[in-house]
């Protein structure tokens, strides 16, 4: 599978951008000039690793701290023990094409997310982490088996008070839940008038519906304080979607649900 994801000036040396390709998630980084092609998904607790920084022809991930030479896809540094694959870039007049195996079977074959056996579970208690995620409305209704299959794939990053967490207009990649601290929901920030819709605290979710599709955000979200979320994103959910099928009818039901009280509420 090949497929041009950009014009080879819009990624300055020094940065990495990610891409959709065939429904897997690719990180690109131009280090000098060069182009290097690789999983986006750290292989250690799933986390973006376009977020992260690139020092040289090492990108570290911005979660904790795992490094990886993009060119190969070696582990430089821990926590993460499992490489990540690494793809072929061409560059076709100003466009750069990203290629992916075509068979499942071929060596090279990107992973979208850690197995739970690859990844370590989060430094809280797996139980605790469960019942943050069982008060998510996207998962209030699946059973215990189901939220501790999802505990691998979350991760924790504090965001310090001012910081924008996420931002109006762009992409949403995953479900955060905030821990602790408090964080504010804006519209029109960065506008002549920016107004707060709501105030988030301990146990409150948003971006849920991020983790189905790369819909944009409808308002920015910003640390009011020092503040730790709980979070997950969407390649890692939606690789392990494709892994326990069951989990994904679980989810269609509630989401069914979910629609049919809202279609209800417009009746009366």
């Amino acid at each position: 599978m090949v497929k041009t994801v950009g014009k080879l000036g819009e990624l300055a040396p020094g940065s990495i951008a990610a891409f959709e390709v065939e429904g897997k998630s690719v990180a690109l980084a131009n280090v000098g000039g060069a182009l290097f092609a690789f999983d986006n998904v750290c292989t250690h607790r799933g986390c973006s690793l376009a977020r992260g920084t690139l020092d040289g022809s090492v990108v570290t991930c911005p979660c904790h701290g795992s490094r990886f030479e993009v060119a190969t896809g070696v582990v430089v540094a821990g926590p993460a023990t499992v490489g990540l694959e690494t793809y072929a870039v061409e560059v076709l007049g100003d466009g750069v094409q990203i290629s992916l195996p075509t068979s499942s079977g071929e060596d090279g074959q990107a992973r979208s997310a850690p197995n739970p056996s690859e990844a370590s579970l989060s430094e809280a208690e797996p139980e605790s982490t469960a019942r943050v995620l069982a008060a998510v409305p996207l998962f209030s209704a699946l059973d215990g088996a189901s939220l501790d299959s999802l505990v691998a794939f979350t991760f924790r990053r504090t965001f310090q008070a001012g910081e924008v967490i996420v931002e109006e207009g762009s992409t949403g990649n995953g479900l955060y839940v905030v821990l602790s601290g408090q964080v504010e929901v804006i519209k029109g920030l960065g506008g002549p008038r920016p107004q707060q819709a709501a105030i988030l605290s301990a146990g409150e979710p948003f971006g849920e519906m991020a983790l189905l599709g790369d819909w944009k955000r409808s308002a920015s979200i910003r640390a009011l304080e020092p503040s730790v979320c709980l979070g997950m994103d969407r390649w890692v959910f939606l690789a392990h979607l494709q892994r326990e099928p069951q989990l994904a009818v679980r989810l269609l039901q509630v989401l069914a649900r979910r629609l049919a009280e809202t279609n209800e509420k417009l009746i009366e």
